[in-house]
């Protein structure tokens, strides 16, 4: 059976699939990416960073932290603050495919934190036809995730954070085929946890800051009940700095650069005849192993092995904390993803609310993010500064 409503949205749902199929080796050194279920978890989801070419593991602490680096959360100047973002997918061809991200935080006194966020995924309606051509019934697919995390200060420059987190990944929208029939695709779940930590401190009239993140680390999944077929979820390693110019009283302008890896492990080079492996290490391992393997196992030796290293960069422009100006850049290798791009953002904020919107201008065809408006509102509540980290 197969969902479909028209071309486009078939065409829609084979690059929600995409990330799940095993990669067909050929021997060429040019294509070679790493697949991934859910990989909307990597998906930046607030508008601030993504201006700033998607660049948020060591940026001053916001709302949506909780998805970056939740370390930051105590280290944030208001007690309390939600937000929530909503980012388009696919924009160009399907209309009511997006992605919805909400947010909360608490900051406990001036050392400790909480703080949780929703994310959903929804791909739309789609219609299940048979092998006749017939309509079967309407599903709405939808990927789901919940998480919760705890931060704490160690003393006035470090923070480290834990975020467990709950996954459901429904591809048909709760639709399933009779249990006489094989194959059938059910909803899958999965748990993860994020690590983090924080570090910032001022240099002169200056702040600067660095973070580190491993996310995402998690059980594998698998979608077909009778397949003993199971997929990574999209571990990431992540390391980043920031440099803060303060101006003057009224002017700011920060400048980071981040760098993040998959620690997924790399598909081998296969003989299609015999499937033997040809180069490289294989990949039907454990969540764990993986994670270790993903450092040595690239077919084609260390140079494929740095190319699975991204790249983003930002810089962003203050004006009295109210309002802002962003642009970056993200740089993915053309065997891996090819996800290259530009972003610019704006920032305005009255009193306790405020908003961002950022935009993505890509290099390459491939980004589903193509020419995509992001829009985030979030509300500082109990605005409290905290005292100087020095």
């Amino acid at each position: 059976m197969l969902p479909t409503t028209s071309a486009k949205r078939f065409s829609f749902l084979a690059a929600a699939l995409l990330p799940l199929c095993a990669v067909a080796q050929t021997g060429t050194k040019d294509l070679n990416p790493i697949p991934v279920a859910v990989s909307i978890m990597s998906v930046i989801p607030d508008a601030r960073a993504a201006g700033m070419g998607d660049m948020g593991v060591a940026t001053s602490p916001d709302i949506h932290s909780q998805h970056h680096n939740a370390a930051k959360y105590p280290f944030a100047e208001p007690q309390m603050g939600f937000g929530l973002s909503i980012t388009p997918w696919l924009a160009n061809l399907v209309q009511d495919v997006n992605i919805t991200y909400g947010s909360f935080f608490y900051r406990i006194g001036a050392m400790q934190s909480i703080g949780m966020s929703i994310r959903y995924f929804s791909l739309g309606e789609m219609e299940i036809m048979d092998e006749y051509g017939h309509l079967v019934t309407n599903v709405n697919p939808n990927e789901f995730t919940i998480d919760f995390s705890y931060a704490r200060r160690f003393g006035n420059h470090v923070s480290a954070a834990l975020t467990p987190r709950y996954i459901r990944s429904d591809l048909t929208g709760g639709y399933l085929k009779s249990e006489g029939e094989s194959n059938a695709i059910s909803p899958a779940n999965a748990f993860s946890i994020d690590m983090a930590v924080y570090y910032q401190n001022q240099h002169g009239d200056n702040d600067y800051a660095w973070g580190a993140t491993i996310t995402n680390m998690g059980t594998k999944v698998a979608y077909i009940k009778e397949n003993t077929d199971r997929y990574f979820l999209p571990a990431t390693i992540r390391l980043g700095g920031q440099y803060t110019f303060n101006i003057d009283e009224d002017n700011s302008f920060m400048t980071g650069l981040e760098f993040s890896k998959l620690l997924v492990p790399t598909p081998p080079v296969m003989d299609l005849d015999s499937g033997q492996i040809l180069l490289g290490k294989n990949n039907s391992v454990g969540a764990v192993e993986g994670m270790f393997q993903s450092f040595y196992d690239a077919p084609y030796g260390w140079e494929e092995e740095v190319s699975e290293i991204m790249i983003g960069g930002g810089v962003e422009y203050g004006y009295r904390k109210l309002f802002f100006a962003r642009a970056g850049y993200f740089h993915d290798s053309i065997r891996k993803g090819n996800r290259r791009y530009i972003t610019f953002g704006a920032g305005i904020k009255y009193n306790f609310m405020g908003l961002n919107v950022s935009y993505l201008y890509p290099f390459t065809t491939l980004d589903p993010l193509s020419n995509t408006l992001r829009i985030s509102l979030f509300f500082d509540l109990n605005t409290v500064r905290l005292s100087s980290p020095r």
